[in-house]
């Protein structure tokens, strides 16, 4: 396959798209009469899905569809995630929040002696908290979410079913049906009106999801978006669309699955609403791409369709989407370096937001109050946004963001500037237990946490503590990611590192007497930002 620069694949994809830049206050429809209607919002987020799977970027996978909504809207190369795992990234994106002002009671018990908050996935968002979904509600909006729930507290299974339990048996079909509309009606008090077909967890650690239904079934959210956008067409609407692609179970082994397997059970018939999937390898072999790449591909057909239904109902003019990676994905996800935080995101408003790419320093706490901005709707009182408007820097009306970032995830908090990251490691001293407790932490992990039993032999309660983990050595995600790949420089309890010359973070220039004045102006920075949210850490924040 021909190698081509990024600029060359972007004007190729956007050729023939028309950008419209009107006034402010002013969106023309694509009917051509002045549209007065709010614009509708569409967050698209979808899960580890890695540089190599968006095609405009690296030109490794066929996603038309995703380098379309880049040609046509904002790419940013420098947008990060304020968490390096789903759950305390999610949080952030519903309510405009950094995870250290989670709700959640697992959270909250997590918090140690010295107040240093312990951030990792126990940051669901509680359903007494205020969340862009409620907001808009309020302001009028239809509010719909389809797909992965993981982020919200939610209520348990209506009958707890065994992995073996056989999805064709009644009783377990209508255990299937019942648990779909427990989880539509909390997301109701999540300020959710329309929910359909949910995924409550990851699809392969789910205690009661039938193995055999543990497939990623990306045809039936999509049809249930397309259902959502039907039902709305008239008024302004917010969807929230989380995917399940690309996380795991294996992705191509459900895209060589039944069709008709959903969490909620075997359809009658397969949903005929995206190209067909043996379509998608063939797609893939004509490109002379690898097998690998075809679920990114099954991924981009379910963001085709969605686009193509906004074409088809006129409202795409109408319609701020921002599409957004969980996190990254390049061999940090748990820690804080750019393979962990640094995430493709995209922003597309036709005729309002001119389309190229920036380089400005932004966060998933930017998108909440940036759906406000667009929108006109108002933040409550009780509600605490620690993001940016991100509308004047679209529209225009301002040149830049910020100098730095925060990003925070267990026992580490990083600043990061356009040149330059800090990361502090500091584990409480409470959480460095002697040997005792730490094996019986350690065995607590284990049993907590069966799919990691095979591995017990390795797990070793005098290994020291990771950057998320409290339990001695780790867990899977950090020993496959962080601990490989960062290795050398891990377990510093300072690192800076110039991103510039460094990209992949493996010189730490903490201790390089040439860097002295920049690690104090980090650390500064970092003390800084600590100051405006909750809980202490280490010598930076004693209170």
């Amino acid at each position: 396959m021909k190698k081509v620069s990024r600029r060359e694949f972007l004007s190729v994809i956007g050729a023939g798209a028309v950008s419209l830049v009107m006034p402010a206050g002013l969106l023309v429809a694509a009917r051509g009469k002045k549209s007065d209607r709010r614009p509708n919002v569409i967050f698209i987020i979808t899960d580890d899905q890695s540089l190599d799977s968006f095609g405009f970027i690296r030109n490794k996978a066929l996603t038309p569809n995703i380098d379309r909504l880049a040609a046509e809207g904002v790419y940013f190369s420098r947008a990060y995630a304020s968490s390096s795992v789903c759950t305390p990234s999610r949080y952030t994106c519903l309510t405009g929040r950094y995870a250290s002002r989670s709700r959640d009671e697992s959270f909250v018990k997590g918090i140690s002696i010295e107040g240093q908050t312990w951030v990792h996935w126990n940051t669901d968002v509680a359903p007494d908290e205020s969340n862009v979904a409620k907001v808009l509600k309020r302001a009028g909006y239809a509010t719909g979410v389809v797909g992965k729930l993981h982020g919200f507290i939610l209520p348990g299974h209506s009958k707890t079913l065994s992995k073996k339990s056989d999805p064709h048996d009644p009783a377990v079909i209508k255990t299937l049906k019942d648990d779909q509309g427990i989880f539509a009606e909390a997301m109701k008090g999540h300020g959710f009106d329309f929910a359909e077909r949910l995924n409550r967890n990851n699809l392969g650690s789910s205690k009661s999801l039938p193995d055999e239904l543990c497939q990623h079934s990306p045809e039936w959210a999509a049809q249930g978006a397309l259902k959502f956008i039907e039902l709305n067409k008239d008024r302004p609407f917010y969807l929230y669309f989380a995917t399940t692609l690309l996380h795991g179970p294996s992705p191509l082994g459900s895209l060589k699955a039944d069709p008709r397997i959903t969490e909620a059970g075997f359809l009658d018939e397969a949903p005929d609403v995206q190209p067909s999937r043996q379509s998608v390898l063939r797609r893939v072999e004509a490109a002379g791409l690898p097998e690998s790449s075809a679920p990114a591909t099954w991924l981009d057909d379910s963001i085709g369709v969605i686009l193509n239904k906004l074409d088809e109902l006129n409202l795409t003019e109408d319609t701020l989407i921002i599409y957004f990676n969980d996190h990254a994905h390049e061999g940090a996800k748990g820690a804080l370096y750019e393979g962990g935080v640094r995430t493709p995101t995209i922003i597309r408003w036709p005729g309002k937001i001119k389309a190229g790419d920036r380089d400005d320093l932004v966060e998933n706490i930017d998108f909440v109050p940036t759906i406000f901005g667009a929108c006109g709707a108002r933040a409550p009182g009780d509600m605490v946004l620690d993001g940016m408007d991100l509308m004047p820097l679209l529209t225009g009306k301002t040149s830049g963001t910020r100098d730095s970032l925060y990003c925070e995830i267990g026992h580490t908090r990083c600043v990061v500037t356009k040149r330059y990251k800090y990361i502090a490691f500091r584990v409480p001293p409470s959480v460095q237990q002697p040997k005792a407790e730490r094996l019986r932490i350690l065995n607590e992990y284990l049993a907590a946490n069966p799919s990691r039993a095979s591995e017990a032999k390795t797990y070793d309660p005098e290994a020291r503590i990771t950057h998320i983990h409290r339990a001695p050595g780790g867990d899977g995600t950090e020993r496959g990611q962080g601990l490989k790949h960062y290795a050398k420089n891990y377990f510093d309890v300072d690192q800076l590192y110039d991103l510039e010359k460094d990209p992949g973070e493996q010189k730490n220039l903490a201790a390089d007497p040439e860097y002295r004045k920049i690690l104090k102006k980090m650390k500064a920075e970092l003390t800084s930002h600590l100051q405006e949210i909750p809980g202490t850490f280490a010598e930076f924040k004693s209170k």
